[in-house]
This record gives structure tokens, sequence and C-alpha cells, in this order.
């Protein structure tokens, strides 16, 4: 029976009015991975997506099923406080192995307090209706790139004490901002976060095999008037900056994980279709 309480972390935002009838790639990406009910323009920014990047409605999926994965690895390591960074528009998984954060968490350790932040509002209202018999669980409508507001906010401090590593995830988030966004973000949250927390991110990637239908995709989000950012495996590992990536570094989103213990996923039979995208996850050494 499909879940219908679950938020995957999308942080999709682009230049659009939050609530106006332009499409918003959180649930551009609902509707490419079998959502329904949202406006027009939505699918038709998804249609012409697909016309140049075929590809993407196993993206979508491969993608939420890393997050699942690399949340109980985190867990399996010990991490007990989550910050999922741009969590995007709650969903209906059509496999069972797909969790959002604090489900997939849940599955590896029985107490775990998470936060999911978005600035969308109709993804913000879905994901707060979602949580509300979840005691461990919080949604907050916050900027992610104000870091230090949103630790201060009441509904955070209740859940994540800093006194504890805190693993965060900026899935699908740091590609939808420039670079001096993306590097204050990733700067901010090691400056703010306790020592031994971790960060983990996936990122739109250049420099693949699908060169050609990355940067179609990029310039068919910016007819749409939405800045799409696709770095090269080097550049992501330079936002970074001082969180220790940790092995095996900055790979394939739907590679990422093998050879991680219980958690290791089966090599996917087409790996080779799912390189327009890297994953990784970094610590912030004690």
């Amino acid at each position: 029976m499909p879940r219908t309480d679950l938020v995957v972390a999308t942080g999709r935002t682009g230049r659009l009015t939050a609530d106006g009838p332009t499409p918003h790639v959180s649930r551009v990406l609902d509707y490419l991975s079998g959502g329904s009910g949202h406006p027009a323009p939505d699918k038709e920014l998804a249609v012409q997506l697909l016309s140049v990047a075929p590809r993407l409605r196993e993206e979508v999926r491969a993608h939420r099923g890393h997050t699942t994965r690399v949340v109980k690895w985190l867990a399996g390591e010990g991490y007990t406080q989550f910050l999922d960074l741009g969590c995007g528009w709650p969903f209906d998984p059509d496999q069972d192995e797909v969790l959002h954060t604090h489900d997939a968490a849940r599955t590896v350790r029985e107490h775990v307090d998470t936060v999911y932040v978005d600035n969308f509002g109709p993804a913000h209202s879905r994901a707060e209706m979602s949580l509300t018999h979840d005691p461990g669980a919080a949604a907050v409508r916050a900027d992610a790139l104000d870091v230090a507001t949103l630790l201060a906010m009441d509904p955070v401090r209740a859940r994540l004490s800093m006194d504890r590593p805190v693993a965060a995830l900026a899935h699908g988030l740091l590609e939808w901002l420039d670079d001096h966004q993306a590097l204050d973000l990733v700067s901010n949250l090691h400056a703010h976060l306790p020592a031994g927390s971790a960060l983990a991110v996936t990122h739109g990637a250049t420099g693949t095999q699908d060169e050609s239908s990355v940067l179609a995709e990029q310039s068919t989000y910016a007819a749409w008037g939405i800045d799409y950012h696709p770095r090269s495996p080097g550049h992501i590992r330079a936002l970074l900056g001082r969180w220790t990536v940790q092995s095996p570094g900055v790979v394939p989103t739907a590679l990422w994980g093998s050879g991680y213990g219980q958690f290791a996923q089966r090599l996917p039979d087409n790996a080779s279709d799912y390189r327009a995208s890297y994953a990784a996850v970094a610590l912030k050494s004690a």
C-alpha cells in the first residue's frame, strides 16, 4: 500500500514565485516520479526535460533510493539527529525500500530526531501535515542559506542538540545555488554544526558521458527562468571545503554505497545510465 506521509530531500528552488502559476522544480520532479495533481506548467516543463534528458525518470528514482540508503548508513554509524535541507515535495513511493529520512533512520535506530527544512510554502505545508503524529520529526519553513537563524528556530532547538553530531542532508540542493551561495551554505554548516557532524550531498554533474543532455537540461530550465548549476566532481569536492570527504569520495549517485556492509546496494544492471549526478558524504573533524 503506498505511503502518503513521505518527504524526500530535493531542495529545488530556482528563481520562481513560490506560490504562483509557474513551475516549481520540486513539483516537476515529483511529477517525473509518478506524482499527480500538479499545475499544467509543471507538466509542460517535465515533458520538455524528458525530451532532452529521457533518463530523468530513472535519475529521480535512483536519487530517492540513495537518500534512503545513505540515511541508513549514517544511522548505522551512530547518527540520531538529522537535518534535511530542502526536503521538497512529499511523495508516494512505488517501492517499499524507498523511505524518507526519518523513517529510514528509524529502521536502524529506535530514537531519532529529524528536522525537515524547505522555503517553498506548499511543500512545507504538505510536509508539516504529514508529520503531525510523529513527535520525533518536525518541518520548518526557512531559508537553508541562513544556517544560524535556522538552527536558532524553536522547532529545531527542540529536536536537535548542538552538543552532539548532526547529520545534514543537502541532497539535490547545491545545484540550484550559484557558487557563492553554495560555498556559503557548506561553510556555514561547517561553522555552526558540532564536531563529528556529517554532510551528505548529491549534485547534478558535468564532465560525464551524458554531458550533452545535461547541458540541454540546463538550457531548458533557463528558458523557464530557473538557474541550474551542474558541476564537475572536482568542483563539488572544492565546494565541500573544510569538510573531510569520506571514502569512496565524490562518485555517481547510483553507485555510492557499494561495500557498505548491510546497507550496501546491488550494483544497478544499467549503472552507466545514471552518471548525471554525484554523491558524497563528508565529516567535520573533531
